[in-house]
């Protein structure tokens, strides 16, 4: 695998990552047309997808710091706000964790699929374009619960498939149950950091033999590098099309590329 595929790979999920169209899914679609492409199980997506999570990790330095203090600062004004949010993520990570552990094999299978990831764009699309119809002020974070922590979870869950789009997933889930946008953003950047973070050491222990003796690690380096400053870029776009409920645009892509893949893979 050349250094110039890596790369292209990497500046591909960053521009894909944070907007809701399965950086996954283009990433497998990508993967397909370079001849010789191989990874140990998913190792280079996960460690493209580290690079976007560092790029969560310095947009939300805020929130994050505020979250890792929570526990310590009682008298802090925002303390009891931030706890309540923190135990939200902690609730919402479970139901992904599970999920990912329990059908880690057949989600690997479906990075060497193009045509599951044409079908499940389709699915995206319309998840997207249901959203955008669906309107109201949404609860604020006060009036978040633990039921609803846990079925964005179970989404984010399901969006390990390649061509679900995590984000749009779970911003979907969270506009169903009636959230308010701004909170469902934060929220969906956040829960991503356990998810993507948890996959990589996930890999790290699966592949770590192959790691120390076959891939290029400057390479994989490099790509990270790329995906973490391109994400960082893009995750103003997704904030600002969520706020305005114009996700229309992205369903309509991701039922252009999806039946391109689905046709392209298909023998008749």
């Amino acid at each position: 695998m050349s250094l110039v595929a890596v790369l292209l790979l990497g500046l591909l999920q960053g521009l894909t990552e944070f907007l809701p169209v399965s950086s996954s899914g283009h990433l497998v679609l990508a993967q397909s047309f370079i001849s010789g492409f191989s990874q140990p199980g998913a190792l280079l997506d996960v460690a493209l997808h580290l690079g976007t999570l560092g790029a969560v990790c310095v947009y939300f330095r805020r929130d994050i710091f505020l979250l890792a203090t929570a526990c310590f600062s009682a008298d802090h004004p925002e303390a009891a706000t931030s706890r309540h949010f923190l135990w939200l993520l902690v609730m919402g990570s479970v139901p992904t964790m599970i999920i990912g552990l329990s059908f880690r094999e057949q989600f690997e299978s479906l990075f060497t699929n193009p045509q599951g990831v044409g079908l499940a764009l389709l699915v995206t699309g319309t998840l997207l374009f249901v959203t955008d119809r669906i309107r109201g002020q949404g609860r604020p974070l006060s009036e978040m619960r633990v039921r609803d922590a846990v079925l964005i979870g179970i989404a984010q869950g399901c969006a390990i498939v390649p061509g679900i789009s995590r984000s749009g997933t779970t911003i979907t889930a969270g506009v169903v149950l009636g959230l308010e946008r701004d909170l469902l953003v934060r929220y969906s950047f956040l829960l991503s950091v356990p998810m993507i973070g948890g996959a990589f050491l996930l890999q790290l222990l699966l592949h770590w033999e192959e790691i120390v003796s076959g891939i290029d690690v400057f390479a994989y380096t490099l790509g990270t590098l790329v995906a973490a400053g391109v994400g960082y870029a893009s995750i103003p776009l997704l904030i600002r099309m969520t706020r305005s409920q114009r996700l229309s645009p992205f369903a309509y892509y991701c039922w252009v590329i999806g039946g391109l893949a689905v046709l392209l893979t298909t023998d008749f």
